[in-house]
Protein backbone atom coordinates (compact mmCIF):
# COMPACT_ATOMS: atom_id res chain seq x y z
CA UNK A 1 0.00 0.00 0.00
CA UNK A 2 1.33 3.43 -0.83
CA UNK A 3 1.53 6.19 2.14
CA UNK A 4 -0.45 9.31 1.22
CA UNK A 5 -0.01 12.35 2.98
CA UNK A 6 -3.15 15.12 3.96
CA UNK A 7 -3.04 17.95 2.49
CA UNK A 8 -6.33 19.33 3.60
CA UNK A 9 -8.67 17.95 6.60
CA UNK A 10 -12.46 18.32 7.49
CA UNK A 11 -14.78 17.18 9.50
CA UNK A 12 -16.23 14.36 7.28
CA UNK A 13 -13.53 14.72 4.26
CA UNK A 14 -9.53 14.61 3.42
CA UNK A 15 -7.96 15.87 0.43
CA UNK A 16 -4.69 14.45 -0.40
CA UNK A 17 -2.01 13.47 -3.23
CA UNK A 18 -3.81 10.36 -5.31
CA UNK A 19 -1.99 7.23 -5.28
CA UNK A 20 -1.73 3.97 -7.20
CA UNK A 21 -4.10 2.38 -4.09
CA UNK A 22 -6.91 4.22 -5.34
CA UNK A 23 -7.58 3.21 -8.69
CA UNK A 24 -10.69 1.03 -7.43
CA UNK A 25 -12.17 3.57 -6.02
CA UNK A 26 -11.58 5.80 -9.43
CA UNK A 27 -12.51 3.47 -11.66
CA UNK A 28 -16.32 3.10 -9.57
CA UNK A 29 -17.07 6.69 -10.39
CA UNK A 30 -15.25 8.29 -13.42
CA UNK A 31 -16.66 5.90 -16.03
CA UNK A 32 -19.70 5.79 -14.99
CA UNK A 33 -23.11 6.79 -16.63
CA UNK A 34 -24.30 9.58 -14.33
CA UNK A 35 -20.92 10.94 -13.83
CA UNK A 36 -20.13 11.21 -17.54
CA UNK A 37 -23.19 12.53 -18.50
CA UNK A 38 -22.23 16.03 -18.72
CA UNK A 39 -18.12 15.65 -19.15
CA UNK A 40 -16.37 15.65 -22.54
CA UNK A 41 -14.25 12.83 -23.68
CA UNK A 42 -14.27 8.63 -22.91
CA UNK A 43 -13.69 7.75 -19.30
CA UNK A 44 -10.62 5.92 -18.64
CA UNK A 45 -9.58 2.41 -19.17
CA UNK A 46 -7.96 0.97 -16.03
CA UNK A 47 -3.82 1.13 -17.62
CA UNK A 48 -5.11 4.78 -18.52
CA UNK A 49 -6.31 5.21 -14.79
CA UNK A 50 -3.65 3.93 -13.21
CA UNK A 51 -0.80 5.99 -15.11
CA UNK A 52 -3.02 9.13 -14.44
CA UNK A 53 -2.87 8.53 -11.23
CA UNK A 54 1.02 7.01 -10.45
CA UNK A 55 1.64 10.94 -12.38
CA UNK A 56 -0.86 13.13 -9.93
CA UNK A 57 0.72 11.19 -7.13
CA UNK A 58 3.97 13.23 -7.43
CA UNK A 59 3.34 16.08 -10.06
CA UNK A 60 5.32 19.26 -8.91
CA UNK A 61 2.94 22.32 -7.86
CA UNK A 62 5.28 24.14 -10.16
CA UNK A 63 4.00 22.09 -13.66
CA UNK A 64 1.80 24.29 -16.07
CA UNK A 65 -0.53 23.44 -19.04
CA UNK A 66 -1.33 20.37 -17.29
CA UNK A 67 -4.20 19.42 -14.78
CA UNK A 68 -3.44 19.10 -10.78
CA UNK A 69 -6.02 16.29 -8.84
CA UNK A 70 -6.39 15.48 -5.66
CA UNK A 71 -8.24 12.65 -4.14
CA UNK A 72 -11.35 13.65 -1.54
CA UNK A 73 -11.22 10.11 0.80
CA UNK A 74 -14.70 10.06 3.05
CA UNK A 75 -12.96 9.49 6.19
CA UNK A 76 -15.38 7.33 7.67
CA UNK A 77 -15.26 5.20 5.24
CA UNK A 78 -11.53 5.11 4.37
CA UNK A 79 -11.71 5.78 0.57
CA UNK A 80 -11.62 7.86 -2.12
CA UNK A 81 -15.45 8.93 -3.36
CA UNK A 82 -14.38 12.08 -5.41
CA UNK A 83 -11.68 14.25 -6.73
CA UNK A 84 -10.94 18.14 -6.95
CA UNK A 85 -8.65 19.74 -8.64
CA UNK A 86 -7.36 22.43 -11.12
CA UNK A 87 -5.70 23.38 -14.40
CA UNK A 88 -2.68 25.20 -14.64
CA UNK A 89 -2.43 27.47 -17.78
CA UNK A 90 1.18 28.60 -19.00
CA UNK A 91 -0.17 31.61 -20.61
CA UNK A 92 -0.43 34.56 -18.29
CA UNK A 93 -3.51 35.86 -20.00
CA UNK A 94 -5.14 32.44 -19.10
CA UNK A 95 -7.28 31.31 -15.99
CA UNK A 96 -6.50 28.58 -14.02
CA UNK A 97 -9.50 26.10 -13.91
CA UNK A 98 -11.01 23.97 -10.76
CA UNK A 99 -13.08 20.82 -11.61
CA UNK A 100 -14.49 18.47 -9.37
CA UNK A 101 -16.00 14.76 -9.84
CA UNK A 102 -17.70 12.33 -7.35
CA UNK A 103 -19.50 9.05 -7.09
CA UNK A 104 -23.03 8.74 -7.38
CA UNK A 105 -23.89 7.62 -3.97
CA UNK A 106 -22.29 10.57 -2.22
CA UNK A 107 -23.84 13.07 -4.53
CA UNK A 108 -26.48 15.53 -3.00
CA UNK A 109 -24.74 15.12 0.35
CA UNK A 110 -22.87 18.78 0.71
CA UNK A 111 -18.96 16.28 0.01
CA UNK A 112 -18.74 18.64 -2.92
CA UNK A 113 -18.97 21.98 -1.02
CA UNK A 114 -17.40 20.50 1.71
CA UNK A 115 -13.91 19.73 -0.64
CA UNK A 116 -14.06 22.10 -2.38
CA UNK A 117 -14.72 24.94 0.70
CA UNK A 118 -11.04 22.85 1.21
CA UNK A 119 -9.26 22.71 -2.32
CA UNK A 120 -10.05 26.46 -3.34
CA UNK A 121 -8.16 28.40 -0.26
CA UNK A 122 -5.41 25.59 -0.89
CA UNK A 123 -5.17 25.95 -4.71
CA UNK A 124 -4.99 30.48 -4.79
CA UNK A 125 -2.22 30.08 -2.27
CA UNK A 126 -0.28 26.87 -3.22
CA UNK A 127 -0.32 27.94 -6.74
CA UNK A 128 -0.32 31.76 -6.62
CA UNK A 129 -3.92 32.33 -8.25
CA UNK A 130 -5.43 35.53 -8.47
CA UNK A 131 -8.71 33.88 -9.87
CA UNK A 132 -9.94 30.46 -11.00
CA UNK A 133 -13.08 29.73 -13.07
CA UNK A 134 -15.31 26.53 -13.31
CA UNK A 135 -17.09 25.12 -16.62
CA UNK A 136 -20.22 23.35 -16.91
CA UNK A 137 -22.58 21.89 -19.27
CA UNK A 138 -25.92 24.37 -19.20
CA UNK A 139 -27.87 21.10 -18.34
CA UNK A 140 -25.48 20.36 -15.24
CA UNK A 141 -27.87 21.98 -12.52
CA UNK A 142 -26.28 20.48 -9.19
CA UNK A 143 -22.72 21.70 -10.48
CA UNK A 144 -24.19 25.00 -11.33
CA UNK A 145 -25.83 25.40 -7.73
CA UNK A 146 -22.91 24.33 -6.28
CA UNK A 147 -20.69 27.04 -8.16
CA UNK A 148 -22.89 29.59 -6.83
CA UNK A 149 -22.79 28.60 -3.49
CA UNK A 150 -19.02 28.83 -3.24
CA UNK A 151 -19.57 32.28 -4.12
CA UNK A 152 -18.37 32.09 -7.65
CA UNK A 153 -20.32 34.19 -10.20
CA UNK A 154 -21.50 33.51 -14.18
CA UNK A 155 -19.32 35.17 -16.70
CA UNK A 156 -20.45 33.30 -19.65
CA UNK A 157 -22.69 31.39 -21.13
CA UNK A 158 -23.54 29.40 -24.56
CA UNK A 159 -26.02 27.05 -25.72
CA UNK A 160 -23.45 24.20 -24.51
CA UNK A 161 -21.89 25.28 -20.80
CA UNK A 162 -21.34 28.50 -18.66
CA UNK A 163 -18.41 29.69 -16.74
CA UNK A 164 -18.32 30.78 -13.26
CA UNK A 165 -15.15 33.06 -11.75
CA UNK A 166 -14.24 33.59 -8.46
CA UNK A 167 -11.48 35.65 -7.69
CA UNK A 168 -9.20 34.75 -4.09
CA UNK A 169 -10.51 37.87 -2.46
CA UNK A 170 -14.35 36.15 -1.94
CA UNK A 171 -12.92 32.60 -2.35
CA UNK A 172 -14.63 30.37 0.40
Amino acid sequence: MCRVTTILSGPRLIVRRMSGDDLADFMAYQGDPVVRRFLPGEPMDPARAAAYLTVQATLDDGVLDDWHGYAVEHRAEGRMIGDVGVWLPSRPEEIADVGFQFHPGFHGQGYAREAMELFLPYAFVTFHLREVTATADVANLPSRALMRRLGMHLIAESDREVRYGLSREVAP
